[in-house]
């Protein structure tokens, strides 16, 4: 595919659900034998919001992709997700400059022989209350983290918790990392099986049976690819294939200028290792997952504010490199 860069990456960012949810309706009534709309409803009125891209006899294409991001705090891989879509729609970024990740040809390719669903934000309903479109170093971390996790009765950053009820913890003000699923309950997207995150992954595995799922984060460290929490009890040649897929994303950073770290199991020895293990047992059996991190805000060792451009690059380069590598199967 064609060098991952976008003519304006501030022009082509939209990360609010109001700012591109509407787009989807745009697409499907423009775009109707390939776009499939999806939603889910959140406690307290916002929906979860995505498509699937597929011409219909792409169904059982060999290469079937989820794509997500859980948390409100980490809106670059939203805007890329969106501006994405919108190059393999329409030929155009969201800015309206011609498509710089996908070729004419790419475009054909993917419609023809994969299947895609996109579904840029699984908690609007924290994002919707973020302070700011993106960050980019204005805050310190611990403020930019206060803003995610929120603050605790006695004034300092409130823990994260899988759940935690407001009667309990009775917090300052709550982050905006936390999704409401009832009046007296909060949970975390990515680690609480009762979340509208985990809601639809699930639902859409059980329709699409994805042979691929990429799921989308930032945090404040370099680039790094987390592998699955069950990695090492995966069968050997499903290993290889993750293993190549984490490999060809670190070059890929790296070339790009990024200094990313070594693919690892995120919390492994440790009692979170086990915790998402449970979280996902008996879960999309045979996927093929990874989590991707691109840099946020500021750099937790040397404190350097993340540029714009970075974290859409980077993200980007995350996404279109899956979307070869599935091509290649």
């Amino acid at each position: 595919m064609g060098a991952c860069r976008a003519a304006n990456p501030k022009a082509c960012w939209t990360s609010y659900p109001h700012e591109w949810q509407p787009l989807l309706d745009q697409w499907q009534a423009a775009y109707p034998d390939l776009v499939t709309l999806h939603e889910w409803r959140q406690f307290g009125g916002q929906f979860v919001r995505g498509l699937t891209i597929a011409r219909a006899e792409a169904a059982e294409k060999a290469f079937r992709l989820l794509v997500t991001v859980p948390h409100a705090h980490e809106p670059a891989s939203t805007a890329v997700i969106v501006d994405f879509a919108c190059q393999l729609l329409t030929g155009k970024h969201r800015d309206g400059s011609p498509a710089t990740d996908i070729s004419p040809e790419e475009r054909e390719q993917i419609l023809s022989h994969a299947l895609l669903t996109l579904i840029p934000d699984t908690n609007p309903q924290g994002r919707a209350q973020s302070p700011e479109r993106f960050w980019v170093g204005k805050y310190s971390n611990d403020e930019f983290l206060t803003i995610a996790f929120g603050v605790a009765a006695d004034g300092q950053r409130f823990g994260r918790y899988p759940e935690w009820k407001p009667s309990e913890h009775k917090p300052k003000r709550v982050g905006i990392e936390y999704e409401q699923i009832e009046e007296d309950l909060y949970v975390e997207p990515n680690t609480d099986r009762r979340s509208t995150h985990t809601r639809v992954v699930d639902q859409l595995f059980s329709r699409y049976r994805y042979t691929h799922y990429l799921e989308m984060h930032q945090h404040e460290h370099d680039e790094t690819i987390h592998l699955p929490p069950d990695y090492d009890d995966l069968p050997g040649g499903q290993r290889a294939e993750i293993d190549r897929w984490a490999n060809v994303l670190i070059e890929t950073w790296r070339t790009a200028g990024a200094k990313p770290r070594p693919p690892v199991v995120a919390y492994r020895g440790y009692p979170r290792h086990q915790f998402f293990k449970d979280y996902w047992a008996g879960r999309c059996d045979g996927v093929r997952r990874i989590v991707s991190e691109v840099r946020n805000n500021r750099h937790v060792t040397t404190g350097e504010p993340t540029p714009l451009e970075h974290q859409f690059k980077m993200s980007m380069l995350a996404l279109v490199t899956t979307v070869r590598l599935g091509l290649t199967r």
